[in-house]
């Protein structure tokens, strides 16, 4: 795991871009796992610098989203839309979908990733961490932490979280993280300083990744 300090996004989401384009040139099939929050924004910066003919070898699946109706104003589904975010000619497949309970969301889902997973040359994650520590919508120290299926839900109020676990993470090739402001300098020391329990702080499933890479303006070397 590699921490790079930066003044700002660009530096990651350039280096997020280039490696999706990299692995699209080479002709393979690539899975890129989204999530919302603050890094919706750079979701939408990258996905512009993408070759609209490459991207037909892009999936695109979230790694978490808001349960609720389909387009509820707090979805993260929505608000990448509401930002720009167009996946050309990728498969971009959400988590909401007309009609299903939150069971049969997480059942999907987990399916739906499963073969996504199984599809994919390469599995390419964007992540951000809270304050708190936690990735995708894992949160500490809820049940969301020692789950077996590929995909649960958090209640988080205001929210309830679907969210992608550790079984599915642990099958990223590599993760690029973006987590930027003074109310992260905590979570960040700790994940690059101290070995925690995942169910104390569940970013820590990124010391068992093949590549993970922190883009941040707290912690690591200056880039």
């Amino acid at each position: 795991m590699q921490f790079i300090k930066t003044d700002g996004w660009d530096e990651g989401t350039q280096a997020l871009a280039k490696r999706l384009a990299t692995e699209l040139k080479k002709h393979k099939h690539v899975l890129w796992l989204v999530c919302g929050g603050s890094n919706i924004a750079a979701s939408v910066k990258v996905m512009e610098q993408l070759d609209d003919q490459a991207s037909e070898r892009l999936a695109i699946f979230m790694t978490d989203e808001r349960y609720g109706a389909i387009d509820h104003e707090h979805s993260n589904a929505r608000q990448l839309r509401d930002t720009g975010f167009n996946p050309k000619q990728a498969i971009f497949v959400p988590m909401l979908a007309p009609g299903f309970s939150q069971e049969e969301t997480q059942e999907r889902y987990a399916q739906a990733v499963r073969r996504a997973f199984e599809h994919a040359d390469v599995t390419i994650a964007q992540f951000g961490i809270g304050p708190d520590g936690h990735i995708a919508g894992i949160l500490p120290p809820t049940p969301a932490t020692t789950e077996t299926e590929w995909v649960t839900a958090n209640e988080a109020p205001p929210y309830t979280r679907v969210t992608l676990t550790f079984p599915a993470l642990r099958n990223i090739t590599a993760a690029y993280v973006m987590a930027y402001g003074e109310d992260k300098r905590t979570a960040l020391h700790k994940l690059q300083h101290e070995d925690l329990p995942l169910a104390e702080q569940p970013s820590q499933i990124l010391k068992e990744l093949p590549e993970a890479y922190v883009y941040n303006d707290q912690v690591g070397e200056k880039s």
